[in-house]
């Protein structure tokens, strides 16, 4: 083996990572520096302490290591070995933003940088301001009223606990020479920089969060791409939505507040430590202490926003196909809801209202959907509102007059030389021919926003932003650089588009922190599977506990054609999902209720008829989760904190504070059965009305295609209104109230 030298420490062979990956290797990301020929410069004895107007500015001396590979036998290890420093000084704020939440940020430079700085505050991650709190700094401790931060003056550690209690947060330090755990560090390789950090993991700590997860509500030895891209599907770990937040069962929450490449190691590369790092040079994370999920949660909406309010009319039934090609088409399918009785609020055209399929131009055809207010304003009598899609690319084609304005106005990505940005040749395939708004130059957003208002003149009362999620980071952005972009963009696209709308609402399916201000999320193109149904609550759930209230899905499955038991099944757990919304690749892969089986239709009207009946119950808890940043969809943990058991269930939840739903996510062939967890406390089969007195525990449900189990927490008191063919006049009367 070449370049290999014994090491006095350990009986293994080493080598100079440097001399055998070359300068090359540094991944272009956060995680290719640990394989990477990088100097890592940790803090190492304090220097000074200077206490600031919210809170301590601490300067460290630096030690500095490198990667050395070693091998016992067949194992490598990465080990460290002393370096040369790059820099002389780290600098460690810590700033009280409430008496619960404080903020660190790690670099080598003393002041805190804003890469965020050219885009609107209402466009960024974080908007809230640091209030006024009272604290004091003694002995290497701060104190506020709630917690006490603990530093260590050698290493820089923090530790924090309730004042007077349990320790929530603690970060992770080791001496141990192999480098599975990257502790507080900021590396170095050549011209690129990225800073690692480490948390102490409890052996019974759980991780929920980091937005919309197919796999797992559980992020604990979970892979995490933490990559915005088209997920394809919703049994991946790809995933639309990437939220650098998460919620631990040790009572705090942690916001990462950067944009930029970052990994995720959560009991990954060991099982004693939650890792993460940032292709950056400055870490800025809040961390949240809270006593209940419910509390975390809150005070990172605190942070971030909340969601507003959508109008009442979104939270009735959206019927939907890729695509509706004419008026005909979409007046023939309003003609058909109402003869099939079923109450529906908007129908929505896709790809094809333009002239020609996915030549986004935002003009409706003249031969296909001609005289667009006349036919809005007539379906608006009818009680139905038009949803209108389009997306942040723009087809470079001759007959499209947004490519001409864009490119003449400057107002597309570019390329390093300042010509029109085009992705690389091994990128090609579907729609990488398109060029890109770029949403980070205002004059674009401006000129976008006339275009999504005219369409508000139309009559339209919805925009759905699609795609998003997609867009290079080696791309040269007007307002940011390209690497804080990607993950970022969707929150500036639906900032966009959001404001120029007349009510509060898109549809969007990308995003990140901050994105809960735009609703409504959804979870992009699943496939006509179980698997995928199952995938799809996952996501909802995991998506709401990232501090996204409102969120809705294709039912039946976008990839693929349903059968009957499958849509049977989506439209059940679709009925009761925030917003609920039939929608399918192809025109002729159809997904309103009477293309289907007349048991799939009867079953479907009923579902949907009750979600009307329950939409005083809806709507005031979508009232609560505005104010609280709780979702719509809970997790059972949000509602059961102190239950070890509910941990790790995710094929049930709550539907605001009083309904449980255990939608059924197999076939019959494989179950007839369905096992249901309740949690301690007395509840309701809301059909039956059988009560049940739970101590914590399993029950089993006979199940038919009808069956949706839901059960009524008691105390819960729901409203029942006349709404039975839509909401565009209200709800209408108040028909019933039962408390159970």
């Amino acid at each position: 083996m070449n370049n290999m030298a014994s090491n006095k420490e350990f009986p293994q062979f080493t080598e100079n990572i440097a001399e055998r990956l070359g300068s090359a290797c540094n991944g272009g990301t956060a995680d290719g520096f640990r394989v990477s020929p990088a100097v890592h410069h940790r803090p190492s004895g304090l220097k000074s302490a200077e206490i600031t107007e919210r809170g301590v500015l601490l300067s460290y001396g630096v030690s500095a290591r490198k990667s050395v590979l070693s091998y016992t036998h067949e194992t490598a290890l990465n080990l460290y070995k002393p370096a040369d420093s790059l820099i002389d000084t780290v600098y460690i704020h810590i700033e009280l933003w409430t008496d619960s939440i404080f903020r660190v940020v790690f670099s080598e430079n003393k002041d805190i940088a804003n890469p965020y700085s050219g885009l609107p505050e209402e466009a960024r991650m974080l908007i809230a301001n640091p209030g006024k709190v009272a604290f004091t700094f003694e002995n290497s401790t701060i104190k506020t009223d709630k917690i006490e931060i603990h530093i260590d003056s050698e290493s820089g550690k923090i530790t924090a606990n309730y004042k007077g209690g349990r320790e929530f947060f603690s970060k992770l330090k080791t001496s141990f020479k192999a480098a599975d755990i990257y502790d507080l560090t900021l590396s170095k390789n050549g011209g690129d920089t990225a800073c690692f950090e480490a948390l102490e993991l409890e052996t019974d700590e759980v991780i929920y969060g980091l937005g919309e997860r197919f796999d797992s509500i559980v992020r604990n030895g979970r892979q995490t791409d933490f990559h915005n891209k088209d997920a394809v599907g919703t049994t991946s770990t790809r995933t639309y939505v990437n939220i650098p937040f998460y919620i631990s069962t040790k009572g705090y929450g942690l916001f990462l507040n950067s944009s930029a490449p970052t990994n995720w190691q959560i009991a990954t590369a060991d099982l004693s430590a939650l890792q993460f790092a940032v292709y950056d040079n400055q870490l800025d994370y809040f961390v949240i202490a809270g006593e209940t999920p419910k509390e975390i949660l809150r005070g990172y909406c605190g942070l971030t926003g909340f969601a507003k309010l959508p109008p009442l009319w979104s939270f009735g039934l959206w019927m939907s196909r890729n695509s509706y090609t004419s008026w005909d088409v979409v007046e023939k399918i309003a003609r058909e809801v109402r003869e099939n009785d079923i109450p529906c609020d908007v129908l929505h055209l896709d790809t094809a209202w333009f002239t020609e399929d996915w030549n986004c131009d935002l003009k409706f055809s003249k031969e296909r959907f001609p005289e667009p207010e006349k036919h809005i304003a007539q379906l608006k009598e009818q009680g139905f509102r038009v949803s209108l899609w389009q997306y942040n690319f723009i087809p470079p084609r001759e007959n499209n007059s947004n490519y001409h304005e864009a490119l003449e106005h400057g107002y597309l990505a570019k390329d390093k030389t300042g010509g029109v940005y085009r992705y690389p040749d091994e990128h090609k395939g579907s729609w990488t021919d398109d060029v890109i708004i770029d949403f980070s130059n205002p004059d674009a957003r401006e000129w976008y926003a006339a275009k999504i208002k005219g369409l508000m003149e139309t009559g339209a009362a919805a925009i759905k932003t699609d795609f998003g999620e997609g867009i290079p980071e080696e791309a040269v952005y007007s307002g940011i650089d390209g690497k804080y972009f990607h993950n970022l963009y969707s929150l500036v696209y639906n900032y966009t588009v959001f404001g120029a709308s007349e009510e509060p609402i898109v549809w969007a399916r990308s995003g990140t922190a901050g994105s809960q201000r735009f609703p409504v999320h959804w979870g992009g193109d699943s496939q006509c599977t179980f698997e995928a149904l199952a995938g799809t609550l996952r996501g909802a759930l995991s998506i709401g506990m990232s501090g996204i209230p409102f969120f809705s899905h294709d039912i039946g499955g976008f990839i693929g054609v349903p059968d009957d038991e499958l849509y049977i099944r989506w439209a059940q757990l679709g009925l009761f999902s925030s917003h609920s919304r039939c929608h399918g690749v192809g025109d002729h892969t159809h997904r309103e209720p009477w293309y289907f089986s007349g048991e799939a239709l009867e079953i479907f009207r009923f579902y949907d008829k009750l979600r009307y009946s329950l939409m005083p119950y809806i709507y005031e808890q979508a009232k609560i989760c505005t104010q609280t940043g709780l979702p719509m969809m809970r997790a059972l943990y949000l509602e059961f904190p102190l239950d070890r058991n509910v941990r790790y269930i995710d094929d049930e939840y709550m539907f605001g504070e009083g309904l449980l739903i255990a939608p059924v996510l197999k076939p019959l062939s494989k179950s007839r059965v369905r096992e249901i967890y309740l949690p301690a406390g007395v509840w309701y089969d809301y059909f039956t009305r059988e009560k049940i007195i739970s101590d914590g525990r399993w029950i089993e449900k006979a199940v038919e295609h009808k069956t949706l189990p839901i059960y009524v927490k008691e105390g819960t008191t729901l409203k029942y209104c006349s709404a039975d063919r839509s909401l565009s006049e209200g709800m209408g009367e108040i028909t019933r109230t039962a408390t159970m």
